[in-house]
C-alpha cells in the first residue's frame, strides 16, 4: 500500500493525499441490490431502481440500486443483501430459494476511492411487494422501489445501475448458450 497522509476524517471515510491528489479511503463497506423479473420466455423483463431522496440530484431524487452497509449482526454479504431488499424493496425471499440471488461482483463506482461495492441481482418474480421496512431515515422514508421495463435503464445516469444491468444481461445470455 502506497503512503498517504489523512487530511480530514470522517465517520464512514477519511479524505486522503496520495502522490499530490486526495482521494477518498472508506472505513465501512456496503452491498447493491438490483431486483428484476423474467417475462413467461424467461427474459429480463423488469429492474428495480429505487427513486432515492439525494438533495444533490435536480429534483432531489436518483434512480439507482439498493444499497446499504453492512451490518455486525450480518452473517455474510448475501445476508446484508437479503435485509436491504426487505428495508428499501419491500420484497422478502424465502430462504430456501438462494438460487433466486446472482452474485454479479464487486465494481469500484468511483476513481478517487478505494470504494468497492459487492453486487447482487435477485429474481423477485411472483414475490408479493410489501411496504419497505426502511431504516427510520428521512432518505428511506422518501424513497420508492420502482420497477420498470428492463430497456429503461439503458438511459440511468447511475453507472452502477448500469454497469450492474450489463453483467446481469451477460450472465442471461451465458446462461442461455449453455455456458452458467
Amino acid at each position: 500500500m502506497k503512503e498517504f497522509k489523512t487530511l480530514k476524517s470522517f465517520k464512514n471515510f477519511d479524505v486522503i493525499q496520495i502522490e499530490g491528489h486526495q482521494k477518498i479511503k472508506m472505513k465501512t463497506m456496503s452491498v447493491a441490490v438490483m431486483p428484476f423479473t423474467v417475462d413467461d420466455t424467461g427474459m429480463i423483463s423488469k429492474i428495480g431502481l429505487l427513486k432515492e431522496y439525494n438533495t444533490l440530484r435536480e429534483g432531489d431524487f436518483c434512480h439507482t440500486l439498493i444499497t446499504g452497509t453492512i451490518d455486525n449482526e450480518d452473517e455474510d454479504l448475501l445476508s446484508t443483501a437479503k435485509r436491504e431488499l426487505i428495508e428499501e424493496g419491500g420484497f422478502t425471499t424465502p430462504p430456501e430459494e438462494n438460487e433466486r440471488w446472482i452474485y454479479l461482483g464487486n465494481f469500484f463506482p468511483y476513481k478517487d476511492s478505494d470504494r468497492q461495492v459487492p453486487t447482487f441481482a435477485v429474481d423477485v418474480t411472483g414475490l408479493p411487494k410489501s411496504n419497505a421496512e426502511g431504516d427510520g431515515s428521512k432518505k428511506e422514508e422518501l424513497s420508492e422501489l420502482i420497477m420498470m421495463p428492463s430497456n429503461e435503464i439503458m438511459i440511468t445516469e447511475e453507472t452502477l445501475a448500469l454497469a450492474a444491468f450489463l453483467r446481469l444481461f451477460n450472465y442471461f445470455y451465458l446462461k442461455s448458450t449453455g455456458h452458467v
